[in-house]
């Protein structure tokens, strides 16, 4: 049984060969980060050139971790710890944000693990046509987050009235608070959806996520959302947000807009 395993972070799509200099040190008991090429699937078939600039070529993003701590049953036992968990997500993140001026980069789940490097390389080769779909979509892009919540101050603003007299006038006053709040959220999310659509069609592609801001009891989240934006655009995106953002921040929703991230939620 080999004593060491191949830790991929990503894969990454250029016409020159990325540059690892400063790159993050990756997973804790790693060895460096390094690059593994992947070679094309068949030789490319010979045509008269009609220019020179250079085809893009594709590398996996790896580093040789000890199976003593990344094995199966390692993992098992410590991914009931969170800490564990979060320093090496924090790691594997810090290493694909590296790359993220390349042509195109293909973020890996985490704990992606292959015997050796010629079983990583073999893994896409197998997956090439699907691999090559994802790169094309995602190439000269990067991924933004969008969080829209409700302010506790703006729920609890029906509170502020006179003090009751009696049970019934408690009891009326909970109704209204309650009946106020609903009608709050209710302008909020129709605002957020608005807003949603309109900053969408800005991206190349967005996507809502609805688990928060609708299943979690409670929740005062009325957008979670991503949107996959040209790179070069990021400047225009943000001022779009802003000038979206601006009015329902003032009434007490606040806004928060987090990236450049790799697209995550668009491979």
């Amino acid at each position: 049984m080999s004593a060491t395993l191949t830790y991929v972070y990503c894969l990454v799509r250029s016409a020159r060969r990325p540059s690892i200099a400063g790159v993050p040190p990756g997973l804790p008991l790693s060895e460096p980060v390094r690059l593994v090429e992947v070679p094309d699937a068949a030789p490319a078939r010979r045509t008269a050139p009609k220019a020179k600039t250079p085809a893009a070529r594709t590398w996996l993003v790896v580093s040789t971790v000890p199976q003593a701590a990344y094995a199966e049953e390692v993992l098992e036992q410590e991914m009931q710890r969170l800490e564990w968990i979060g320093e090496r997500a924090l790691a594997h993140e810090a290493v694909v944000e590296h790359f993220l001026r390349a042509d195109a980069v293909l973020p890996m789940q985490l704990f992606t693990l292959f015997m050796t490097d010629e079983r990583a390389a073999a893994h896409v080769t197998r997956d090439r046509r699907r691999i090559d779909r994802i790169l094309s979509k995602i190439a000269g892009q990067v991924e933004w987050g969008l969080r829209l919540t409700l302010g506790a101050e703006a729920q609890a603003a029906p509170a502020r009235r006179a003090r009751v007299a009696s049970g019934a006038d408690y009891l009326a006053r909970k109704r209204d608070v309650r009946d106020a709040v609903r009608d709050r959220m209710k302008k909020a999310r129709l605002d957020a959806t608005r807003i949603y659509r309109t900053i969408a069609a800005e991206a190349t592609a967005a996507e809502r996520r609805t688990d928060i801001d609708r299943t979690v009891p409670g929740s005062r989240v009325v957008l979670d959302a991503a949107f996959l934006v040209p790179a070069g655009r990021a400047a225009a995106f943000r001022a779009v947000v802003r000038r979206q953002t601006g009015p329902l921040t003032r009434a007490g929703v606040a806004a928060a807009l987090t990236g450049p991230w790799p697209p995550y939620n668009f491979i």
